[in-house]
């Protein structure tokens, strides 16, 4: 949300402050080119970043809410929610080179993973806990 109200030049000149050091000594050191690299991407699309994080943290909000009440319909529309918002993620690092689209698609995969496995042990332990209808 913060992105929202941070003017893009605000972003470069705290860049410039915490990168200053290393860019006199070596202009290809990988980290301080990616960075800088960064904060001018998020520059140029500030607004729609500031957007999709919060519908982003709203959407997977309601969705940990209902998987918290157990909610069985949560869990695989989870997987396909999350499924969807990494493919989308992968998308825009084709055109944005972002590091944080991969580290988030990383942490939406592992919750993809720990989903699935708790549906499983949930969907395991409703037919336990059922009685077996009497013929």
């Amino acid at each position: 949300m913060i992105l929202w109200f941070v003017r893009p030049s605000a972003l470069n000149h705290i860049a410039l402050l915490f990168l200053q050091h290393d860019l006199p000594f070596d202009r290809h050191e990988f980290l301080t080119i990616h960075l800088f690299r960064a904060t001018q991407h998020l520059a140029s699309a500030r607004h729609f970043t500031a957007v999709y994080l919060v519908v982003h943290g709203l959407i997977k909000a309601f969705l940990v809410t209902a998987l918290w009440f157990d909610a069985l319909w949560a869990y695989p529309t989870t997987m396909i929610v999350f499924g969807l918002f990494s493919a989308y993620q992968l998308f825009r690092f084709t055109h944005t080179h972002s590091i944080a689209l991969i580290i988030i698609t990383f942490f939406d995969l592992l919750i993809i993973y720990l989903t699935w496995r708790e549906y499983r042990d949930e969907k395991s332990q409703r037919s336990q806990a059922s009685p077996e209808p009497q013929v």
